[in-house]
């Protein structure tokens, strides 16, 4: 399902993100970093291990919007790190 709905977004989302914050993503997934912690029906709810603390990623179904409490997302509302090695995760990119 988070495969069909992102597909059509991938090439929208890579121009959008910087190189540190691609390679930071895949660091996060080739160290195990990334967890899948529940799939419900409007979200998917993930956690990240930052450099400093957990990170809380959500998908929104519905809207097909991404959501990460760190402070680079909240304040720039941009795809973090942590959104990206989720979405590396999922193998939507």
């Amino acid at each position: 399902m988070l495969r069909e709905i992102n597909l059509k977004y991938n090439s929208r989302i890579m121009e959008k993100l910087s190189v540190e914050i691609v390679q930071k993503g895949k660091l996060l997934v080739e160290l195990g970093k990334v967890s899948k912690d529940l799939d419900t029906e409007k979200r998917v709810y993930f956690s990240v291990e930052g450099e400093e603390e957990e990170h809380s990623v959500i998908f929104e179904k519905g809207n097909k919007e991404w959501k990460c409490d760190c402070k680079y997302n909240s304040l720039h509302n941009r795809l973090c790190s942590h959104i990206y090695a989720c979405m590396l995760k999922e193998k939507l990119i």
